[in-house]
């Protein structure tokens, strides 16, 4: 019976624990090639295909780096070379489709298949770049960051 007692809260500790971890995921990587890192918590580690990404990470491209992302909304955001990309806030309820969904764009490329959110409530999603913030309305479209405008806005 202790054994039995044992492995249950074992059991229990493991799925409610790696739930957590899932829960928290807000999207994965689906396609990955070159020098791709995403930056968490001040710590950087190279991109895998199928990895899960967090709200506040940092999406960063090499020079030879490209990458696509899944979120939980069906959203779709890939990141050509050189770019810099933050997922700021993204709250989804499954359910209702609603919530919202905040990118930054440092620098490089960025193109958006908007997903459940955005056809749920036009301008659910947004993305800010130093220039400009772009309201997202149910649509696809590509953004480019070039180092010399993220300078200019600095000054």
């Amino acid at each position: 019976m202790k054994k039995f007692i044992l492995t249950s809260a074992i059991a229990f500790v493991f799925t409610t624990s790696s739930s957590l971890v899932c829960a928290e995921g807000i999207g994965n990587v689906k396609v990955l090639h070159g020098d791709v890192r995403i930056e968490r918590s001040g710590q950087a580690s190279p991109a895998v295909i199928g990895a899960p990404v967090y709200q506040n990470d940092r999406v960063i491209t090499g020079k030879d780096g490209s990458v696509g992302l899944l979120f939980e909304d069906d959203s779709r955001i890939s990141a050509g070379p050189n770019s810099v990309l933050a997922l700021d806030q993204f709250n989804f309820d499954k359910t209702t489709d609603d919530g919202n969904f905040d990118v930054s764009l440092k620098k490089g490329t960025l193109s958006v298949i908007s997903g459940k959110l955005t056809k749920k409530t036009p301008g659910a999603m947004k993305v800010t770049t130093p220039a400009a913030v772009l309201a997202v309305r149910g649509t696809e479209f590509s953004v480019k960051v070039d180092e010399v405008a993220e300078q200019e806005v600095q000054k």
